[in-house]
């Protein structure tokens, strides 16, 4: 069986995973959300469990948006302060400057990026996982290479699909760039930045885009978004961060060579991008046969999910989608009128080991 929590994240990702049976449950995070859904999301997540059941397979933050990041900066910072919520991770995946591939130059702002390399390389316990099945190296899919296959314990396994050495050698190209006052990779004058800026606030307006077309995201740091397949006990599950459309078809139709098959059969997918349509195309979704569909957002900021994305993915459906909101707001009530497709939105009354968002459990054939 695998659980997947959508915690309350606001506009961002916090996903809290579990696998395996009771009493032996094993754990998977990924990315944190805003700073502002931390303390009330994955912080009050944390606080429910007991300290012996903090302990985390795997802890991943797939990429520098603050959406994704800076819950996880506020976490392990808080993982040392006094009164904070103390936990263990067994590995932790993140490509900071150090992983970036060498060269050529163009503004962004890495500068959390920043943050997290120095509260990594700055705590032992932390360093000492820190992309350890690459050997420090970046998590990444090689070119003209399988795609890796990575085994947890008690036999879960992760396909990796993105990000792919181009897409991270354009997030360096941006990050030196936007690192102008100091040397990136200097950890202990990003600490120092870091203990300055306490707060992390989305921005005031979203900006402004082009009319959106499907697969039309170009953005660095979303080309340089780790995402992968999750399997365990005849369960799979793809979560794909916020990769670009064209990674994820290109890494799924080598997974779907690899295993002689014409369309990747998978329980449930995380959509990218919080559902929007610059993120999904034909393409992928092609190569995929899925029921459930998550979305993570409130639809602040930036007005996500996009309905184009539903459309898109209701053609290409060999069975009618399901669509998994953990907020019910204006921008997801808008999936909740078609006959195309159903939506499940989060209960009123949560269970007690629950803050919010929405929690859906996958179990095997066998096991239903």
């Amino acid at each position: 069986m695998i659980t997947i929590e959508l915690l309350p994240a606001a506009h961002g990702d916090a996903l809290w995973i579990e696998y395996g049976s009771d009493p032996d449950r094993r754990r998977i995070l990924i990315d944190g959300g805003p700073a502002h859904s931390y303390e009330f999301g994955l912080r009050n997540r944390m606080a429910l469990q007991p300290e012996e059941r903090r302990i985390f397979e795997l802890m991943v933050v797939t990429h520098i948006d603050a959406d994704h990041i800076d819950g996880a900066l506020i976490l392990l910072q808080d993982k040392n302060s006094p009164n904070g919520v103390s936990f263990q991770v067994k590995e932790f995946w993140f490509n900071a400057w150090a992983q970036l591939p060498k060269p050529p130059s163009e503004p962004f702002a890495p500068l959390q990026g920043e943050f997290l390399n120095s509260l990594l390389t700055l705590d032992d316990e932390l360093k000492g996982v820190w992309n350890k099945r690459f050997s420090g190296g970046a998590v990444m899919v090689a070119d003209d290479k399988p795609l890796p296959e990575i085994e947890l314990d008690d036999n879960a396994r992760i396909t990796l699909l993105g990000p792919t050495a181009a897409g991270l050698r354009k997030l360096r190209s941006r990050w030196n760039s936007a690192i102008r006052d100091f040397d990136p990779g200097d950890a202990d004058e990003a600490l120092l930045r870091l203990k300055e800026r306490r707060n992390y606030q989305p921005p005031a307006m979203p900006p402004v885009f082009a009319t959106p077309q499907y697969g039309s995201d170009r953005s660095p740091a979303n080309g340089s978004s780790i995402s992968f397949l999750l399997e365990h006990g005849g369960v799979s599950v793809l979560l794909l961060g916020d990769a670009h459309a064209n990674t994820i078809a290109t890494s799924l139709t080598s997974l779907a060579t690899q295993r002689s098959v014409a369309r990747i059969t998978v329980d449930a997918v995380k959509l990218p991008h919080h559902g929007s349509m610059a993120n999904i195309s034909a393409d992928w979704l092609k190569l995929v046969d899925c029921e459930r569909w998550l979305i993570s957002t409130s639809g602040a900021v930036f007005g996500h999910p996009d309905i184009q994305t539903a459309e898109l993915i209701a053609d290409h459906c060999t069975k009618t989608p399901i669509f998994y909101c953990n907020y019910l707001s204006d921008t997801t009530r808008q999936l909740d009128n078609s006959s195309r497709w159903s939506v499940v939105f989060p209960k009123e009354d949560q269970p007690a080991n629950q803050v919010g968002g929405l929690q859906l459990s996958l179990a095997a054939a066998s096991e239903e």
